[in-house]
């Protein structure tokens, strides 16, 4: 009887385990400089759960307790990848992690090979096909929009969302039309007084994937005649073990404006594993709303030996004119995908899709649960986001706003002449 009394034990604990859920919080950061490191991947080694570190090296990791005894691994170019049993971790709520710096100055491996950068970006692009998921794939995920108007903050949104690619990076000729569900959304009240049009949503961020829509980038750079002015490799990393050329790359069109940044392609395969973006437009005063200026930052993971799009930041600048009034502008936007499934994938109908158009303007039923984002809280947690929170705090908290999923009537009007908390 008592062997039964203490089966029974364990497999209600293990039932209780797995219906938990464990949240592993901190900041990664450089071992010798104490800086932040943006945009690690962190995750469970061997899976493909994880998530990424926001710019300033936060991150919060939500996962199943049934994953008490496996390992995190925490890895990003240019550093040594750090493992740990999730059991030895002494406290999830604060696990700082410090990262020991990788980085190798450019030197005989690169002659030797005689690999130019153009030939490198060149075998990336072929192997696409190879390198990156190509069959039906859904994950999940979470994003987020935020906005300042004349340089105050003005509106934020955040949602659980999941995410069907039927067809995967198989023909890089195709641009994507990834269908996007909503299953949790919080959105604040809409401080901006500008009568204007949010251009940014996911699937625009989606569809600016360089890796997944090859042939439209192609196409763009042939029309806006677009050449490359720079292209060199700067040196070598590391990244989980494998050499990574760093690539240094500078597009220009006369009439239109640069593209500069860096990719990160691994040598032995040529998978392109991270790339940087800076954008600016020269034609952006010709229409009206149109970004001049745009920073990207595209993060790539492996699945099963292939590669998907793990992480998406992107910023950008607008002005808009508007009866005669300027409005300054600045977007930001980021996608941060939690987990990915490739096998015994349902679709999402195309009905349940959400419309191309930022998840301010989604239906106004919402689906706000407060239970759900109970756990959910790096957003507010964050230091850095503290004036983001008092500028959108102008009236009433935040939790409040949620309830309203975005509605007040006449505070714009207010703002201007409403103390600040």
């Amino acid at each position: 009887m008592r062997l039964i009394a203490i089966t029974l034990i364990l497999f209600c604990c293990c039932l209780f385990m797995q219906a938990q859920e464990m949240v592993i919080s901190g900041k990664i950061l450089n071992s010798k400089s104490k800086a932040p490191v943006a945009y690690a991947n962190i995750g469970i080694a061997g899976k493909s759960l994880g998530t990424v570190s926001n710019d300033r090296g936060e991150y919060e990791f939500h996962l199943p307790a049934s994953h008490y005894a496996d390992t995190l691994s925490i890895s990003c170019v240019g550093f040594a990848t750090f493992s740990i049993q999730i059991q030895d971790i002494k406290n999830l709520n604060e696990f700082d992690v410090f990262l020991q710096a990788k980085t190798y100055a450019i030197g005989e491996v690169v002659i030797r090979e005689k690999m130019t950068a153009k030939t490198i970006v060149e075998n990336a692009m072929k192997r696409i096909p190879n390198n990156y998921i190509n069959k039906a794939s859904l994950a999940d995920g979470f994003y987020r929009e935020y906005f300042k108007e004349n340089d105050e903050f003005v509106a934020f949104a955040e949602a659980s969302v999941s995410i069907y690619d039927d067809k995967g990076y198989g023909n890089v000729k195709e641009t994507s039309r990834e269908r996007v569900k909503i299953n949790e959304l919080r959105v604040s009240d809409i401080l901006n007084e500008g009568d204007y049009v949010l251009y940014i949503d996911i699937s625009y961020a989606l569809r600016s994937n360089p890796v997944r829509n090859v042939g439209y980038w192609e196409k763009y750079a042939k029309k806006t005649n677009y050449h490359v002015a720079a292209l060199k490799v700067d040196s070598l990393s590391y990244f989980d073990n494998s050499l990574v050329y760093c690539i240094s790359y500078h597009l220009n069109s006369k009439k239109r404006g640069d593209y500069k940044g860096r990719l990160f392609i691994r040598i032995n395969d040529f998978a392109l594993l991270r790339m940087e973006m800076n954008a600016t437009n020269l034609k952006a005063h010709e229409l009206n709303g149109a970004p001049h200026k745009s920073e990207a930052v595209y993060i790539f993971k492996e699945h099963r030996d292939k590669l998907y799009l793990n992480y998406i930041s992107a910023n950008h600048e607008v002005s808009y004119v508007v009866n005669e009034r300027n409005y300054d502008l600045k977007f930001y936007s980021e996608l941060t995908i939690n987990d990915i499934r490739t096998d015994n994938v349902i679709a999402i109908p195309a009905n349940n899709k959400v419309p191309d158009k930022s998840i301010f303007y989604q239906p106004r039923y919402r689906t706000f649960d407060p239970d759900f984002w109970t756990t959910y809280n790096l957003f507010e947690k964050s230091p850095a986001n503290t004036p983001i929170i008092n500028d959108l705090q102008i009236e009433r908290l935040l939790q409040e706003q949620y309830k309203a999923n975005g509605k007040l009537i006449g505070l714009k009007k207010k703002r201007s002449s409403s103390p600040k908390r």
